[in-house]
């Protein structure tokens, strides 16, 4: 749940900047770039959690890994002063928020369980 909820912050944000753009608003290419990676980041690590919900070893492998990378980018990107409005900030501060609970979750002892033979 809370990787699908990334992904739909991701795409909300995406659409807000498709609207925004169409109402003459002066979008950076960065901030373009920025959100669609985690939009692109979102879709890619739902799919993962969808597969390792159905007993994929593999793919909860792939979401242990891919986590904390994606906490850490969020983490570093929002604590670059100016890099970034503040509107996107907070959203990319959401979409990390969301992925750490998952990270966390997804790491617990319990979590393990469903997968014997990988630790």
């Amino acid at each position: 749940m809370l990787l699908a909820g990334f992904l739909v912050v991701s795409a909300v944000m995406e659409a807000a900047l498709i609207v925004l753009s169409a109402t003459k608003w002066a979008i950076d290419s960065t901030v373009w770039t920025r959100c669609s990676l985690v939009l692109g980041s979102s879709i890619v690590l739902l799919l993962f959690a969808v597969r390792a919900a159905r007993g994929s070893r593999r793919s909860w492998l792939r979401v242990r890994i891919l986590t904390p990378i994606v906490v850490t980018a969020v983490v570093v990107v929002v604590s670059i002063p100016g890099f970034l409005p503040d509107w996107v900030r907070l959203e990319q501060g959401l979409c990390g928020a969301l992925v750490l609970g998952a990270a966390i979750l997804v790491n617990l002892p319990r979590t393990r369980a469903h997968f014997p033979g990988t630790e």
